[in-house]
Order: structure tokens, then sequence, then C-alpha cells
């Protein structure tokens, strides 16, 4: 009997399952994915990493929640700074490039668009 795939995925922002999260072979943090279906438009995850700083050059369209700590995001092509804390919700369009100054744990809820 073929499995019928469930509309929803669901998880917990504590959960201990990360993977590194890998961008031209540097680790800069680790990834939860929460949503798994391959038709799904938007991929939906928790990011976390400990401080550190970070050129993210946005590839798709991204939301996030900051759950967890704060971040300076450096935006080199309009020379502006966002700064970010628990409870701030940001997003950037695809190609948007960055610089990610994170000076304690961190962690966010993200959904991405799929490319």
């Amino acid at each position: 009997m073929a499995t019928v795939p469930k509309p929803y995925a669901l998880d917990h922002r504590d959960a201990l399952e990360y993977e590194p999260d890998i961008i031209d072979g540097v680790q800069v943090g680790e990834f939860r994915q929460v949503s798994t279906a391959a038709e799904n438009a938007l991929e939906a995850g928790l990011w976390r990493s400990d401080p550190s700083t970070e050129d993210y050059v946005f590839e798709v369209d991204e939301v996030f929640l900051v759950l967890e700590g704060s971040v300076e995001i450096d935006l080199p092509d309009t020379g502006e700074t966002v700064s970010m804390r628990t409870g701030d919700i940001g997003y950037f369009d695809a190609g948007t490039r960055s610089v990610w100054r994170i000076s304690e744990p961190f962690k966010k809820f993200v959904v991405l668009a799929k490319a």
C-alpha cells in the first residue's frame, strides 16, 4: 500500500539533530530542515551558529525569525547595517550580499523559497 504524503511538517525549536551548514567548503553554522516534501515551493528549518563573522549571499528569497541571540548584518551594496535580536523578523531578497556579525550563540527559524 502506498504511503500518502502528509500536507504538513512538524519540528521543535529545541531539536538536537542539526547538520553542518557548509558554504564554499566552510561550515557557517548548523541547519535542521523542517519541511521535506520535494514538491513544496518553500523550505523551512532551524539554523544556529556560535559567534562568528561570515560573508553570506542570499541565494533565494529568505524570511526568518530570530529565536535566540542577536546579529549585525552589514549590506555592502547599500552601506547599511541591520541589527536584529530575539523576536525580530527579517526578509531579504535573493541576491542580497551581506556580512553577518554574530557575537553570541544565535538561532533562527528560517523559510526559504526553493530555487
